[in-house]
């Protein structure tokens, strides 16, 4: 385990062929520039990134998770999430309280640029549709798809990232509760990875959640206004990957990994 954390952190600043930019979200104005916003304006539709559940004073600009928000329940009080859980190995609901919310392990949010109220609700829609369904474990390739099982093995299976993807690429779609005559319509929505269709190292086309998290022309960050200064101080300036991301991978499975052991040990 550890000689793949090293590997993750080491490895990009030795290999010439992995080139580094910085994200300057204060000074840039096309990019994701931060706006204070109270937790009541948590919009059904935004995005929720999560650091790893374990040191995150450590680690906070480490993203390994993210979750989409469906609702705000007023009979008790929580804030309501889809998320694939590699904990629970399957799509489902995820229920937080407000101080979890604020707390060290969620931030920044986002909002989807330019998308309308039908596409934010076909978005939440699709996802509703894959509850239940299984974890991709393997982080293999990434598809829109479900229907798509003949092509891709994987294709109705979901890692986090991949789930919220695939949510906004088929947001110009509805996606009703009852499957129509002619079958649901896929794709042609909002493309979230920066990457786009590029493929790694190993030939795979693969969406983190990072390249969502830093994709300035299609999101907009966010933090709620009570939550901890950490975040919004240590993401005035980042580095970031700009190439293959196999050894951010590594560092993604690593903490996965991690945080399951931790859960299951808990």
């Amino acid at each position: 385990m550890f000689f793949l954390f090293f590997t993750a952190l080491v490895l990009p600043s030795v290999i010439p062929q992995f080139n580094y930019f910085q994200i300057n979200v204060q000074r840039d104005s096309t990019c994701s520039s931060i706006i204070k916003q109270n937790l009541s304006k948590l919009e059904p539709g935004d995005i929720a990134f999560k650091h790893p559940d374990i040191f995150p004073d450590f680690f906070p600009t480490i993203i390994d998770h993210c979750l989409i928000f469906i609702k705000y329940d007023n009979k008790t009080g929580l804030y309501v999430f889809i998320e694939a859980s590699m904990v629970d190995s399957k799509v489902q609901y995820k229920y937080e309280t407000e101080s979890e919310l604020i707390g060290p392990f969620y931030g920044p949010f986002a909002k989807v640029r330019h998308a309308n109220e039908t596409q934010k609700q076909n978005a939440i829609d699709f996802a509703k549709k894959q509850l239940g369904k299984s974890f991709q474990g393997e982080w293999i390739n990434k598809n829109y798809n479900p229907e798509d099982t003949k092509n891709d093995p994987y294709a109705n299976e979901w890692y986090c990232s991949e789930l919220l993807w695939a949510a906004y690429y088929n947001c110009n779609h509805p996606f009703p509760e009852k499957k129509p005559v002619d079958g649901y319509v896929y794709g042609e929505g909002i493309d979230l990875d920066r990457n786009g269709w590029k493929k790694n190292l190993l030939n795979y086309s693969i969406v983190a959640p990072r390249e969502i998290l830093y994709n300035p022309l299609k999101i907009q960050l966010y933090y709620l206004s009570n939550s901890s200064n950490i975040h919004s101080k240590l993401y005035g300036k980042i580095n970031v990957l700009n190439g293959e991301l196999i050894p951010l991978l590594w560092a993604h499975q690593f903490y996965m990994n991690y945080r399951l052991n931790y859960a299951n040990a808990s």
